[in-house]
Parts: C-alpha cells; structure tokens; sequence
C-alpha cells in the first residue's frame, strides 16, 4: 500500500532485481504490482522463462490512452546490490535507485496525484513495467511497441540526471568478432600456428576507426575472451562490441562496413566470424515529442526550476515505443548520479517536486 515515497523507494531498493536474478525480479514485480493495484489498476502479467514477468498496469475506459513506461530490473547482480541509505543531506544511495527504481515511485506517486482529476471514462492509462531494459528489452520489446501503438504518447521515468529531459536517444546495434586460429606451442613451434588473439586485436583495432564525432557514431569493444595459456598459441578469442547512432539509416552502413573489414583477414590461417546481436532503433527530437516536451519544462517553470533537453548516447525503451510514430518524453524519474555504479545517489529532496510535474503533466495531456 502507498504511503509514503521514501519508504516505497527504501523497500524498492533493498529488493535487488538484477536483469538475470529471474527470483529477485519476480519478488520486484510482486511489490510493484501491489502498488499499481492499490491504485485501482489491473494488473496483467506477461511471464517470460529467461526473465522476470513484464507488467502491463491499465486503468480508464476511455479511448485516449497515454502510455507510462519504466523498468525493475538493474544492472546488479544480487550479491553486489547496495542496500537503501539515507545520507541525511537530502540525498540517499542504494544499487538502482534512481535507475530507475526511484522513477517507478515517482509515477506511481504521480497516478495517485492525478487520478482524481481524470475523467477515467474519457480518458486510459496504460503503465508498462518491464524486467529487462538493462540487457535490451528482448522479452518486453514487443509489448512495449503494441501498446504503443495503442496510445497517443508515451512518458518514461528514466533519471532526470541533474535536470533534464530527453527525446533522443541513440540506437545501439551488439556485435560479436570471432577468431579462430590454429594454436601450438607458443615457444617449440610458434613457427607453425596462428594466434586467434593476435587477429582479434587487429579486427578490434580496424574497427574503431567506425568511430565519426561528426555523425555522432561511436564503437566500443567492451568484453574479450580467449587463449587457454600463455604458452599455448590461441585457438581461439572473440570481442561483444556495439555501435551507436543517432541516425537509423546508417545501422545497414555501418553493420556492411564491419563484415568488410573483418572479411580482412590480418593473419593467415585465422578465420573471423561476424554475430550481430540485440539492437535498440535510434530516434530524434520530431514535433509531436516537442510538444511534450514544451509542457514539460513549461511545468518545471512554474515550480521555480530551470530543466533542459539534452540528446543521449544511452540506449533506452523510448526508441522501441517511438516506432509506433507517437510522441514520447524521457527523463521523468529522479535526479541524481554515479548510476551503473555501486555509489549511485539520488536527490530525494526532490522528490515532491518530480511526482508534482509528472502528475501535472499526466493531467494535462489528458484533458
């Protein structure tokens, strides 16, 4: 039952939901989904075998349904999440606290506020919380674009950062390089071999020229494995890489330009194979998320505070909901920072204030 914000934040994050911790997600969406109940919500589950369920939260009768968007999961594991502390100095830190276990408060917060100024038989809202943002929604993708395409907008609770909003996030395509070579002795026959792990460095090195500040594309190898000693010539290594793009015609461009270059063998005898793998769609400031945007901090102006737009690298489930050609808005959750990291904080002073826009907001778009 809904009391108070601190102490739905605090129970929220002392459950660690880590994307692939299946129990701890469940327990999560459990708690969740009792509060959206509370509410006067039904509560559809939508049971996923590699996840946690995927929430789908409707109240109203109405045709004009505004669709509200955030995730349980983490990116900590159970036996690394940070427990609930306040720092007494108008902030309090805990593993996923404003990502974005804090912006699910806000909403739920912000419905309460706004309910009773809705007329539910005119107007819907549909709230979908699913458990696997942090790893590429692969189970809640679908759900999130249909009902999308159910809605006229859609606002998402992710961290508001130091005070801003966001529109435009950057699609993310993964992508893994695998080598495989012939291995020996790396002392007695070294004459007779191929090192995968020698041409892995050599792909890996030819691939980050993909990088262009000027069109915002970027390329990261983030995790190699390989070899089975260092006396041993590697048989075999391989590199989970992404891409990132503000401009969605350039993810065929570019995946063409990776199997070009890895086509490129740089060491005889070694053979490289291309995978690519989840992918976020890129999507840009257009009208119809201006608006949202317009109301937004025109709200925020009349609360005394300064907020701003700001265009993302950071991947997220606005780029899925915005396919359905509606407008969406970001950046709804709790301010805050060092998320993704074991001292992640948020302001929760703030609190008020973010559950009074979003409510404010919600009430506005519906009338």
């Amino acid at each position: 039952m809904l009391s108070d914000p601190i102490k739905t934040l605090e129970a929220y994050v002392n459950q660690p939901s880590g994307s692939h911790d299946r129990d701890d997600v469940t327990a999560m969406a459990d708690m969740i989904a009792a509060d959206f109940a509370s509410l006067g919500f039904s509560v559809e589950r939508h049971e996923f075998e590699a996840t946690g369920p995927v929430l789908v939260c409707r109240i109203g009768r109405g045709k004009r349904q505004l669709m509200l968007m955030g995730h349980m999961d983490t990116v900590f594991p159970h036996d690394v999440a940070v427990p609930f502390t306040d720092n007494g100095d108008g902030t309090a830190s805990g593993s996923g606290i404003i990502d974005m276990k804090g912006g699910v408060v806000v909403m739920l917060y912000a419905i309460r506020q706004a309910l009773g100024q809705l007329d539910l038989d005119k107007v819907r809202l549909c709230a979908v919380i699913n458990p696997d943002e942090e790893i590429g929604s692969p189970s809640s993708g679908a759900i999130l674009l249909k009902t999308a395409q159910e809605s006229f907008a859609a606002l998402s609770f992710e961290p508001s950062g130091d005070g801003r909003f966001t529109c435009a996030r950057k699609g993310v395509t993964d992508v893994t390089i695998a080598c495989k070579g012939i291995p020996s002795h790396a002392g007695a026959q070294y004459t007779h071999c191929a090192s995968a792990i020698q041409a892995l460095c050599a792909q890996i090195t030819k691939l980050y020229a993909l990088r262009n500040d000027e069109r915002e594309i970027s390329f990261n190898a983030g995790v190699i494995t390989g070899g089975t000693a260092e006396n041993v010539v590697a048989p075999e290594a391989s590199c989970r890489c992404e891409f990132r793009y503000f401009d969605q015609s350039l993810k065929a461009a570019l995946s063409q330009r990776i199997l070009e270059l890895c086509a490129q063998e740089p060491v005889p005898g070694v053979t490289t194979t291309v995978t690519f793998g989840a992918s976020h769609p890129a999507i840009d400031l257009n009208e119809k998320s201006q608006a949202l945007l317009d109301a937004a901090l025109e709200i925020a102006s009349s609360q005394g505070r300064t907020l701003r737009h700001e265009r993302t690298g950071g991947a997220g489930d606005i780029s899925i909901v915005g396919q359905a050609g509606i407008g969406v808005l970001d950046g709804l959750g709790l301010q805050g920072e060092k998320m993704h990291t074991v001292r992640e904080r948020a302001n929760i002073a703030l609190i008020p204030q973010q559950i009074d826009l979003a409510a404010r907001l919600m009430i506005h778009l519906l009338r």
